[in-house]
């Protein structure tokens, strides 16, 4: 009887704040996992590929505060200045370049529900042209 007492499953209970939740849940879907199954793992010393979440407002709001630089640039001379070849080149390069990065990301946004709770991660696994992309800038943002 002994035996059987020992391998029954026990509880641990802990709470979290909302915020703390948030990002336990956030976390758990990366990997496929429910926020249980993420913290009985974590917690056992269970080594999971660690994941850095960005909000996607953070990354939203650096490109338009560049675009909006690019813009007060080309316009700060507009009228009173001429603006060279080479640099105008520059400017053009460079926006389309972010311009880029923002149809990147409305590519991913395709497998974020509406409510921005749930990312659909097996959408987005298979999706190899947006997973290079993806990629590239990240590659790019952190050179």
């Amino acid at each position: 009887m002994t035996d059987q007492n020992h391998k029954k499953a026990k509880t641990i209970n802990i709470n979290l704040t909302e915020d703390e939740y948030e990002k336990v849940k956030q976390l758990a879907e990366i990997r496929n996992l429910n926020p249980t199954a993420y913290t009985r793992l974590t917690a056992l010393g269970n080594r999971i590929k660690p994941t850095v979440v960005y909000p996607a407002d953070e990354r939203i709001d650096a490109l338009e505060k560049k675009n909006e630089d690019l813009k007060m640039k080309l316009m700060a001379g507009y009228g009173q200045y001429e603006v060279s070849k080479e640099d105008f080149e520059n400017l053009e390069e460079q926006y389309y370049r972010y311009a880029g990065y923002v149809n990147t990301f409305k590519d991913f946004l395709q497998y974020v529900q509406n409510d921005a709770e749930y990312i659909n991660l097996n959408g987005y696994k298979n999706d190899e042209k947006l997973k290079e992309e993806i990629r590239y800038a990240i590659k790019e943002f952190n050179s």
